[in-house]
């Protein structure tokens, strides 16, 4: 009777340990379908073990079967991706971290929708892995020494350095400065309120009829003068005809001044009319001849 009861109970405990095993491994590959393998290479480092996720855009489709470590530098790794689940062409693979605690996955990533799907066992192109909680970290005490550095740069040049006492001396000087332009500013408003009060008392002060008066007499002057300009311009226009008449020999005077002739006499008869009057002069007996009783 003992003997059939340890019997039973490991029956029982194999039963458990299979139906745990068989659960496991359907959780793990979401059930015991079929599958074909594709493979990717990865660089050493990358944190990938079996049974890890194969994530297609976000969605699980298979898992990784195999790593196969390169001494060349690369970790060969296949995986099983389902049998209805299929890759495009153009997908890119990447080691994704899936939580703080150092979990991973294969993420498949595809660049453009595309009918073309990647056959099965061929290699999937790799793509540039995201970074890291360690790379994250990494770069954060990289920041923080950098931010140390220059905080302590500071303290030096402002604390021991005497920067901030410049910088007291610096903001009084300016503080200095722009009272100095505010005095400058007020007395410049107050001589331009003297100034506008003095222009506007000389404009008050000036006669509107007098002004009035003024633009008359202009008015009426600058009249003069237009008719005096006409009256000038009659007179020259006449004088433009007198001297055409001239120059034509029409009338007396013109005659006399385009005759020759007549000026040849006129001279000749000048000429003894000199001759006469000297002649006159010497010999007065021979034209007067007066006798007295």
């Amino acid at each position: 009777m003992k003997r059939r009861d340890e019997v039973l109970v490991g029956i029982l405990v194999t039963v458990a340990l299979a139906i745990g095993i068989g659960g496991t491994l359907w959780l793990a590959r979401k059930g015991f379908g079929s599958t074909y393998p594709l493979h990717a290479r990865f660089t050493w480092g990358a944190g990938l073990k079996n049974g890890q996720p194969v994530l297609l855009a976000g969605l699980h489709v298979g898992t990784v079967s195999e790593i196969e470590f390169n001494q060349s530098g690369w970790l060969d790794v296949t995986m099983d991706i389902e049998e209805e689940r299929k890759i495009p062409e153009g997908t890119t693979a990447t080691v994704a971290q899936l939580s703080l605690f150092g979990d991973k996955a294969i993420a498949l990533t595809p660049t453009t929708p595309t009918t073309s799907m990647i056959p099965a066992g061929d290699t999937v192109p790799t793509g540039r892995a995201t970074p890291t909680l360690d790379d994250m970290m990494f770069r954060v005490d990289s920041l923080m020494r950098g931010v140390s550095d220059v905080t302590e740069k500071i303290e030096f040049e402002f604390v021991e350095g005497g920067g901030i006492a410049d910088m007291r001396r610096t903001m009084a000087s300016a503080n200095r400065l722009v009272n100095q332009l505010a005095d400058v500013a007020a007395v410049q408003s107050r001589n331009l309120t003297q100034t506008m009060a003095s222009v506007r008392q000389t404009l008050g002060a000036v006669d509107s009829s007098v002004v009035d008066s003024t633009l008359r007499n202009m008015r009426t002057t600058s009249e003069n003068m237009t008719v005096l300009t006409g009256n000038l311009k009659g007179t020259m226009q006449r004088l433009d005809s007198v001297a055409a008449q001239l120059e034509n020999g029409n009338g007396s005077a013109g005659k006399l001044l385009n005759d020759p002739a007549l000026y040849d006499n006129a001279r000749a008869l000048l000429a003894r009319m000199d001759s006469l009057m000297a002649d006159l002069k010497r010999n007065p007996k021979k034209y007067i001849n007066l006798k007295i009783f």
